[in-house]
């Protein structure tokens, strides 16, 4: 489902990070988004995923991922947390091309919709902080907004974002879905816009706790 133009009232959660272009903001406050980078991607931008390596000598060095995977492979490298190091990777990565993939799709074939690359997240409801704060396990350094927005919405289901190593024709599919707006639960969707945002108020932790 996509509007366009649409005036209307809803919540996001602002997470504070070093990558981030939105730090915490205050009531009046009015951005443009869309014409940047948003935090979410700016993190595959301008970072790789590291980990620290101990070396002889007692001192730390961070190590990029398949190269810290292929030391533990070859012996050079002790790791007692290789399991969860690998499939932290793993996720990244899958994120990391499922966002190429997904830009790509909509370029070609639905660019009148909002980019996942610059977008923010919209949530419709107290409810939904609620459910997305527990999902996404933020505890610290955030603040929920509540956001009128002007400008271009896409609602869509999580279920269609790439997760796994699918094949690219299944993963070009899956995009595709995402795109058209395909929405089988109310639980499954989620909301990303770009246009303009005025922030209405800086919700208390009481009203979503």
């Amino acid at each position: 489902m996509t509007q366009a133009d649409t005036t209307v009232d809803y919540y996001h959660i602002n997470r504070r990070a070093a990558w981030s272009p939105y730090q915490f903001l205050q009531a009046r406050s009015i951005l443009d988004v869309g014409g940047t980078t948003n935090p979410y991607f700016a993190f595959f931008e301008n970072y790789k995923k590291t980990y620290p390596v101990t070396q002889q000598d007692g001192s730390t060095v961070n190590v990029s991922g398949v190269r810290f995977l292929g030391a533990v492979a070859n012996g050079e490298v002790n790791s007692t947390a290789l399991p969860g190091t690998a499939h932290d990777l793993a996720k990244h990565l899958v994120a990391f091309l499922r966002e190429l993939i997904w830009e790509d799709v909509r370029r070609k074939e639905f660019p009148h919709l909002p980019s996942r690359q610059r977008c923010i997240w919209l949530i419709p409801s107290l409810a939904g902080v609620r459910y997305w704060l527990k999902r996404m396990e933020v505890a610290a350094d955030f603040q929920v907004l509540r956001l009128r927005v002007q400008g271009r919405i896409h609602t869509a289901s999580e279920t269609h974002l790439l997760g796994d190593s699918e094949s690219l024709n299944t993963a070009i599919q899956m995009a595709r879905q995402y795109w058209l707006g395909i929405v089988e639960s109310l639980e499954t969707q989620e909301i990303i816009f770009e246009g303009r945002v005025h922030v209405l108020e800086v919700v208390k932790e009481a009203e979503y706790a």
